[in-house]
């Protein structure tokens, strides 16, 4: 699968997300997953954007791939460095009213993947995840 580079911004989510969703149909992932993998590349996307480049745009690059019986999406950004998988979790006991903005997407980006894994090479950061493809 050829890699897809891309400015990191909102504009840029049309084209990842059909690149990604794509290679995912072909890839054969049991129904219900599409939506997972969209919430979790918004996410990340927007945070990439954001915080990253600030807004400003900036390198991204996004390849597919299969590793055992699990489709995989790398994502790759040369923003500073920042785990998710170090972040916070929210407290969801809290009340919905009472939650500090932000947060949560990070949460739920890096949980609900079958597996989620960064590093840090170089100057770039890497966020894989991965979904099985079996139902």
């Amino acid at each position: 699968m050829a890699v897809l580079s891309v400015t990191a911004s909102l504009a840029s989510l049309p084209e990842v997300r059909e690149y990604v969703l794509g290679q995912a149909r072909r890839a054969g992932l049991p129904k219900g997953a599409e939506q997972k993998i969209d919430l979790v590349l918004e996410e990340i996307l927007v945070n990439v954007a954001n915080h990253a480049y600030r807004r400003e745009g900036g390198p991204l690059e996004v390849d597919c791939f299969l590793r055992d019986d699990s489709f995989c999406c790398l994502l790759r950004d040369w923003g500073p460095p920042f785990n998710p998988l170090e972040a916070a979790p929210p407290d969801v006991g809290q009340d919905i009213m009472d939650q500090p903005i932000g947060g949560l997407g990070i949460f739920l980006a890096t949980t609900m993947p079958d597996h989620c894994a960064y590093e840090r090479l170089g100057n770039a950061n890497e966020l894989t995840f991965c979904f099985t493809r079996k139902p």
